[in-house]
């Protein structure tokens, strides 16, 4: 599949840690402040300046200086920005006037925000809050001041992964705006909750803010205030991910703006629109990157997109092309121009050198700041690319910007963001240059400029960009011949990769989805790096193990946009040596030309290791060819081929080592397409895998605890046997619950009694160690497309989450909480067809569902036989207390391949995913 070309924004924070975080927050804080500045799409109008410098008038050299400020801070000269606002915070402390002097430090925080002073700006607003509380805010004016400092602490303290402090600020300032009765304060800081509610993970109460806001938005009278607010929550819509209602909102402010005859509104929309159909054509993509077959992140598609792909490019292309006509604004012409430009490189089409030497004297007459050093970097990066296609089209025209010229574009970059003494732009200005010097092999430049980038960053702990840096630098170590270096540069990138989990909410859709191409590489090139030797030394194998398992917590947290954790983890290694029956775990890594396997088996130390050298292209046909022949019912000796070839990669090399450590238990930590197999299927040539062992899957090295026996051995069942909402009926549903009530107590609700609110109390307020629900459901790799169908509707994986994870105490005994859930089965449920990364569905469900264990299956199975298979796991578990979840699983996978139907479509899918115990 092809690799999915880059759109950049423009914007500084695009690839900045912080700041990406800041620019979300500002969505909301724009309503409230005049110095907030919003994305490249959204930052042109300042409406609100007269919210508070007009309300609190300075004497008239400060207003100067104030009005200085804010001009730097809008063309984004900060670095000049400070030097102004603290010269005039000095000026009111000299005064005695505490509350302008309070808001001067509150828009000087700001600025140091951005220019990455992130311990100065504590101290400032720190300060700035201070000064406020000392002047014992009464009136209307000190009021305003006050909630802008707290929204402004709020930027600040998510920025620094603060997240429940960050909510706590702009609740505050919200409480604040209502005293003084300002819905626009009101709306911008109920924007600024629901960014900190999704950094928690909590979306019901962040849906619920965000309805609000919108509630709100949508009474104030056609303005262009409304038309700015609309399109602020549009764009912070599809940095959540939730392309259709931003693509309304956006629509909405559209026609306002067209209506209120603002060509400027109307243009900064435009932009906003073409990014949100941008954003729609990267989710319609399928690929896997998952290995290092190209180490270059930039990556040029030359045309080579699916169809429907096509269709967004184009129309976000022409809604690029409609924003630059309108706009009266040099810088955001450009942009939108730059952004039109990447997204036709990506449909194919030819560029004159006219068009382009016009974009570049257009560059060049631009007043410096990080958005035009920004903009010539990205256009350098495109005329990369489009090198790159004249080089594979002989009808295209040769451009006549070579590596010289580009690397003249990066330099006067360089140059620029040296003279506005801004370290970050320096930074991504200088390691763009030293990527262009990797691609044409200038290897001692390369590493020159990238070391110097790396540094940048460092000082400032722009740690999303030093990533980059430290990735770029070890490939360029690897180049040159330097292994073990390499190997530290690339540790040090993982490192920082993990700092920056708590991150992922703030992330714009495409940018998440471009976790395959700019982050996962980042891992499968250090592992294969680690694992080269043809015996690993222990330490490089455990390394090896650990930094899989951080690519797949790094996938869950892109998969639920925010960070992934585990309450009270045990290291699984001491749960395999302290397991009964005896238990192995297998860690199967695929990587460009080969299939790496690591082996933990119980009380030995030195980890087992062994590969398959086969080409990822290979691996991924035939896994692909297996998953679709174990989805059909007729199918034989083929599929057994198939599945013997897997079982030979993974199991057959290990085969003596189990037999004398007398394994029982195999628990597979599966990465990229194997996680679509069933492990319980492999065949050795005579025999299926489930037939010599149960078989678990586990998300990573942390495994929850597991819990005592339960003392009452109880369910709660709910589902659906009648057609609902255009999925069809399960009428063996019903058998299904008469199998299990027939083993085990059960409170049943079925039909119009399973609903999402009934399901939310009842799981919420009580505490049976079973949850099972028999009704459709999908497992995708979009959390938005991950959810189970109940009789009024669909829950989706986070909302699940949420409802699994929160119960309430129990009655009468307030300090009493329930015990998390200790089996949830899904069953009806399967993964999406075609998607390759379908099962990270399934494990974000049986990470964050905060169960111990999760029995669900692959695919959709005959639900007669689902029947039967169910009420024989729950009757092992019954009848045997020291039986293993996995064994007991294993005995009613084998009642059904013994009794009922030998083919693997009908045993095989069921999966237990979390503690096999």
């Amino acid at each position: 599949m092809p690799r999915k070309v880059r759109l950049y924004f423009y914007t500084s924070q695009i690839w900045q840690r912080r700041l990406r975080i800041l620019l979300l927050a500002m969505l909301g804080l724009i309503f409230t402040l005049s110095f907030h500045i919003l994305p490249a799409e959204s930052k042109l109008t300042r409406f609100s300046e007269q919210s508070i410098i007009q309300k609190v008038p300075p004497p008239t050299n400060l207003e100067h200086l104030i009005q200085q400020g804010r001009t730097f801070y809008q063309t984004e000269k900060f670095a000049q920005a400070a030097q102004s606002l603290q010269q005039a915070a000095q000026l009111y402390e000299s005064q005695g006037d505490e509350l302008n002097q309070a808001l001067a430090l509150s828009y000087l925080s700001l600025t140091q925000q951005k220019l990455g002073l992130w311990n100065q700006a504590k101290a400032t607003i720190s300060s700035s809050l201070k000064l406020i509380t000392q002047a014992k805010p009464s009136t209307e004016q000190a009021k305003r001041i006050l909630a802008l400092a707290l929204n402004t602490q709020g930027s600040l303290q998510l920025a620094l992964g603060q997240a429940e402090l960050a909510l706590e600020s702009w609740q505050q300032a919200a409480k604040t705006y209502t005293q003084i009765d300002d819905p626009v304060g009101q709306i911008g800081s109920l924007i600024n909750q629901a960014t900190a509610l999704e950094s928690l993970g909590f979306s019901t109460r962040m849906m619920k803010i965000w309805e609000q806001a919108e509630q709100n938005l949508q009474a104030q009278p056609n303005s262009l205030l409304k038309v700015l607010g609309l399109r602020s929550l549009g764009n912070t819509l599809r940095v959540r991910g939730d392309l259709e209602k931003s693509q309304q909102l956006l629509e909405q402010s559209l026609a306002m703006a067209q209506n209120l005859r603002s060509p400027q509104e109307e243009s900064a929309t435009l932009l906003s629109l073409g990014n949100t159909l941008y954003s729609f054509g990267n989710k319609s993509l399928q690929r896997d990157t998952s290995s290092e077959e190209n180490p270059l992140p930039l990556d040029c598609n030359h045309g080579l997109i699916s169809e429907n792909a096509k269709t967004y490019y184009q129309n976000a292309a022409d809604f690029y092309y409609k924003s630059a006509i309108k706009s009266t604004s040099a810088i955001a012409k450009i942009q939108a121009q730059l952004n039109r430009l990447t997204v036709l490189l990506s449909l194919g089409q030819n560029f004159s050198n006219e068009e382009l030497e016009l974009l570049q004297s257009n560059l060049t007459t631009l007043t410096p700041s990080r958005a035009v050093v920004y903009a010539q970097v990205n256009f350098a990066r495109s005329l990369v690319c489009l090198n790159q296609a004249s080089q594979n089209t002989k009808t295209q025209e040769k451009s006549i910007f070579n590596q010289d010229k580009i690397s003249q574009i990066l330099t006067k970059a360089v140059q620029q963001a040296q003279d506005l003494q801004d370290q970050r732009s320096q930074s991504y200005a200088l390691g763009n240059l030293g990527q262009l010097y990797e691609q044409t092999k200038q290897l001692s430049l390369a590493r020159q400029y990238t070391e110097q980038a790396l540094n940048l960053a460092q000082v400032i702990d722009a740690s999303d960009i030093a990533f980059e840096w430290q990735w770029q630098l070890g490939r360029l170590l690897l180049a040159q011949g330097n292994s073990q270096a390499a190997v530290a540069a690339y540790t040090e990138a993982v490192t920082t990769l993990k700092s920056l989990r708590t991150d992922l909410v703030s992330l714009n859709s495409d940018i998440q989805f471009d976790l395959r191409d700019r982050v996962e590489p980042v891992y499968r090139q250090l592992v294969a790096l680690l694992l080269q030797p043809e015996k690993p030394s222990l330490k490089n194998l455990k390394q090896a193990r650990d930094v899989i398992e951080a690519l797949q917590l790094a996938e869950l947290d892109n998969f639920f946009r925010d960070a992934c954790s585990i309450v009270q983890p045990t290291p699984i290694d001491e749960v395999v040596d302290n397991a009964n029956p005896a238990t192995a775990v297998i860690y199967p890594i695929i990587l460009a030309d080969r299939v790496e396997v690591i082996v933990k088996l119980p009380h030995i130390e030195q980890l087992h290791h062994y590969r398959t050298y086969k080409a990822k292209s290979e691996v991924d046909k035939v896994l692909e060819q297996l998953q679709q022949k174990l989805r059909q019912r007729y199918t034989f000796s083929d599929r057994q081929v198939l599945s013997q070839q897997v079982y030979n990669w993974l199991i057959k090399p290990l085969e003596a080592d189990l037999a004398q450590s007398q394994i029982k238990t195999l628990v597979f930590v599966l990465d990229g397409s194997l996680r679509n197999i069933p492990m319980a299927a492999l065949y050795d040539g005579k025999k299926y895998l489930i037939e010599n062992y149960s078989v678990a899957l586990s998300p990573g090295l942390q495994l929850l605890q597991p819990k005592l026996k339960p003392k009452r051995f109880e369910a709660l069942i709910g589902g659906l046997t009648q057609s609902r909402l255009g999925f069809s009926s399960l009428p063996n549903v019903a058998d299904e619950f008469k199998e299990i009530q027939a083993v085990i107590p059960s409170k049943e609700f079925i039909n119009q009694a399973f609903t999402n609110t009934v399901i939310e109390k009842q799981v919420s307020s009580l505490s049976y160690p079973v949850v099972h629900l028999a009704t459709h459901g999908k497992f995708s790799s979009q959390q938005e497309d991950t959810f189970i169908l109940t009789w009024n509707g669909k829950i989706n994986v986070k909302q699940l989450r949420e409802v699994l994870q929160t119960r309430e105490p129990v009655a009468g005994r307030a300090s009493q909480v329930p015990s998390p859930i200790e089996l949830l089965v899904l069953s009806a449920c399967e993964t999406a067809t075609g998607d390759k990364r379908a099962s990270l569905g399934l494990a974000g469900v049986a990470v964050r569902s905060g169960a111990r264990t999760t029995l669900a299956s692959l695919w959709k199975v005959d639900d007669k036989s689902t029947a039967i298979l169910m009420g024989e796991f729950y009757r092992q578990l019954k009848n045997n207390p020291g039986l293993s979840k996995s064994e007991a699983l294993r005995h009613a996978q084998e009642f059904i391949f013994q009794n009922y139907q030998e083919h693997p479509f009908y045993w095989a899918p069921y999966v237990l995913v979390g503690n096999w115990l």
